[in-house]
């Protein structure tokens, strides 16, 4: 399952939070992932904060999948009242799909 929101910051920037669910192994819980992509007011699609040109590039490379996801977070400019509305957000529908 996967909740997405775009939330545009005061620079006038568009950040995509995407938070999916992933099921474990033997079912008994659900795994939250976060990811961020970033939109600028000149840009036309939605890209990753660090690209190839950013100087931070080469760090994120060798960073493990959670870290690497942290500073993509950090330097999309998203703040964090916005990750938890999002999670707040999927676990609301993750729980109404439970039910049904």
């Amino acid at each position: 399952m996967t909740h997405e929101k775009i939330f545009v910051l005061e620079t006038g920037r568009a950040v995509k939070v995407m938070v999916e669910g992933v099921l474990a192994d033997d079912l008994s819980k659900v795994s939250i992932q976060v990811d961020v992509l970033i939109k600028d007011p000149k840009d036309e699609e939605f890209k990753p904060p660090i690209g190839l040109a950013h100087p931070k590039y080469w760090k994120l490379k060798n960073l493990d999948a959670d870290k690497a996801s942290q500073l993509q977070i950090q330097y999309s400019g998203v703040h964090r009242k916005h990750i938890r509305k999002t999670i707040r957000e999927f676990d609301k529908l993750h729980a109404l799909e439970v039910q049904d």
